[in-house]
């Protein structure tokens, strides 16, 4: 049973690790957080002891299972910029996302994926003691949460056979694919296409019983490539190309001016390391230009500052 190879792993008492699971609903502190777009968020972030075995369970049993290659977000050495730059070069695009995507998903969607990759977890969870052990310490009220450790890997989990399936149908109609979390996108350069791709879904949503997912639909948007087209954050420019956009740097310049300025506050020097890193993967020829402007390379300036 998984209950041993834990406490074997941690020492913990096996009543212990029951007693957890059997009340993992109510050991969770409950916040909300404004959204850029308005409203709030809802977070439960899971108490000490529950948010161990969450973790336990991501690194010896969810990173066994597959994830389809559609799947960006949550991954290492993935980020939105791979999300984005699979649908930068086509000419029409469609974007959507599935409402309240984490708690969509349901105890019996965790359940159906174990039994369906028992082969990969080598019997580390094969009884339905096992299943319903797992089931308690991910879920809150038998719903994938936002803020538990293991909702991001068990959601891509969880939707691999959706990406696989329309990553098939998309490939036969010639459609790129992509899916960063709730975020789902369609591009092709045939016009006349997406639309029907879109019926296509919401039919296959309503026949799906695993998991029971439902579109936004404020968010569902069809554009082309004679219109400013965003993907999670990122420009795709008319010219083929992925940008940051002009608010992001004029934001960063600023940032880098106080910087080298020393008005920058000590806290504020990572989040600018982080941030030029991150516009290097987007667009470098952005970060080469604030190279050129300040005579030396940007990056070792603002860490010499830190020194």
């Amino acid at each position: 049973m998984i209950i041993d190879r834990i406490t074997s792993e941690t020492g913990l008492d096996r009543a212990y690790l029951s007693l957890i699971a059997n009340t993992a609903t109510h050991r969770y502190k409950t916040y909300k957080i404004p959204k850029r777009t308005g409203g709030y968020r809802t977070i439960d972030h899971p108490a000490r002891e529950l948010k161990l075995l969450q973790t336990w369970l991501v690194e010896n049993v969810f990173c066994l299972l597959p994830i389809h290659p559609a799947a960006v977000a949550y991954r290492k050495g993935k980020n939105i910029t791979d999300h984005a730059s699979v649908h930068v070069k086509h000419n029409y695009l469609l974007k959507t996302d599935f409402a309240d995507f984490f708690p969509s998903i349901s105890g019996d969607d965790v359940v159906k994926v174990l039994k369906e990759n028992s082969a990969h977890l080598l019997e580390l969870i094969s009884s339905p003691n096992d299943h319903d052990f797992v089931r308690r310490v991910i879920c809150k009220r038998d719903c994938l949460t936002i803020g538990a450790p293991s909702s991001p890997i068990v959601s891509n989990v969880v939707m691999y056979n959706f990406d696989r399936e329309w990553s098939s149908k998309c490939d036969a109609l010639d459609v790129s694919y992509s899916r960063y979390a709730d975020d789902i996108c369609f591009s092709t350069d045939a016009p006349n296409t997406l639309a029907d791709l879109l019926l296509e879904m919401k039919k296959d949503l309503l026949r799906r019983t695993s998991p029971r997912l439902r579109l936004n639909e404020k968010k569902t948007v069809f554009t082309s490539r004679k219109r400013r087209r965003l993907i999670t954050g990122l420009v795709l420019t008319s010219d083929r190309r992925l940008s940051l956009g002009r608010k992001r740097k004029r934001q960063i310049r600023a940032l880098v001016f106080r910087c080298l300025n020393k008005q920058l506050a000590p806290d504020k020097l990572g989040y600018l390391r982080g941030f030029l890193s991150y516009a290097r993967s987007v667009d470098k020829g952005f970060v080469d230009a604030l190279r050129r402007k300040y005579g030396a390379n940007v990056m070792d300036l603002i860490l010499r500052q830190s020194s």
